[in-house]
């Protein structure tokens, strides 16, 4: 897990405290982003997004998957 996250915005995610940092120059939070990022760190990618209707489908049996 990497320091920071990417987020949908411009924005990104601090992982150790989960501070939503906006891509603000005067913000120190991001300008310690820039720099962590000028050393070489790669900030883990967006989570994706999760899809609620795929909960509103039942399960299938075993037996319905292969067809038996």
């Amino acid at each position: 897990m990497a320091e920071y996250r990417l987020t949908a915005t411009d924005a990104v995610i601090r992982t150790a405290d989960n501070a939503l940092i906006p891509n603000d120059e005067g913000n120190v939070d991001w300008q310690a982003y820039q720099q962590w990022l000028d050393a070489g760190g790669v900030p883990d990618p967006v989570n994706p997004t999760i899809n609620p209707k795929l909960d509103d489908k039942p399960a299938k049996t075993t037996s319905e998957i292969l067809g038996a």
